[in-house]
C-alpha cells in the first residue's frame, strides 16, 4: 500500500511544526533559567564576598537568611554545576524527606548533588552565555 504524496506532505509540515515548536520551548525555557541564575547571583553577590559561586553558597549557609532565598542558592548552584558547592551540599543532605517550613528542600539538595557530580543528564546549556558576572 503506498502513502499518497499529499499526506507525506501534509505528515512532514506537522513534524516540522513541532520541531519548531519544541526548539522555541527549550530556547525560552534555556533563557528564562539563565534570567534566574543571574538574579538569584546577584542578590548573594550583593549581600555576600567572594565570586558568584562563593556567594551562593554563603546564601546557602546563612541560618539568618529566609528558607526559600537559601532553596533558590542550592537551584543555582546545582545548575551552574560547580564542584566547589559539593561540601555545602552535601552538608545539608539530610536524606530524610523534605520539610519545607523548617530546612532546605532535601530533593533540590539531591538534584543539585547530582548535577554538580555530572550523575545525571543535562541538556546542552545554551542559557550559560547568558551568566554574567
Amino acid at each position: 500500500m503506498r502513502i499518497p504524496k499529499r499526506v507525506l506532505k501534509i505528515a512532514s509540515w506537522i513534524l516540522a511544526i513541532v520541531v519548531g515548536i519544541l526548539i522555541v520551548v527549550y530556547i525560552g525555557i534555556s533563557i528564562m533559567i539563565g534570567w534566574g541564575i543571574n538574579k538569584e547571583s546577584r542578590s548573594a553577590m550583593a549581600r555576600f564576598a567572594g565570586d558568584r559561586i562563593e556567594a551562593l553558597i554563603a546564601l546557602v549557609d546563612c541560618q539568618d537568611c529566609r528558607l526559600e532565598d537559601r532553596n533558590h542558592g542550592v537551584w543555582a548552584l546545582g545548575q551552574l554545576r560547580d564542584k566547589r558547592a559539593l561540601p555545602e551540599l552535601y552538608k545539608y543532605r539530610t536524606g530524610k524527606p523534605c520539610n519545607h517550613s523548617r530546612q532546605i528542600c532535601q530533593y533540590e539538595i539531591s538534584k543539585a548533588i547530582r548535577w554538580t557530580e555530572g550523575n545525571s543528564y543535562m541538556l546542552p546549556q545554551i542559557w550559560r552565555v547568558m551568566v554574567r558576572d
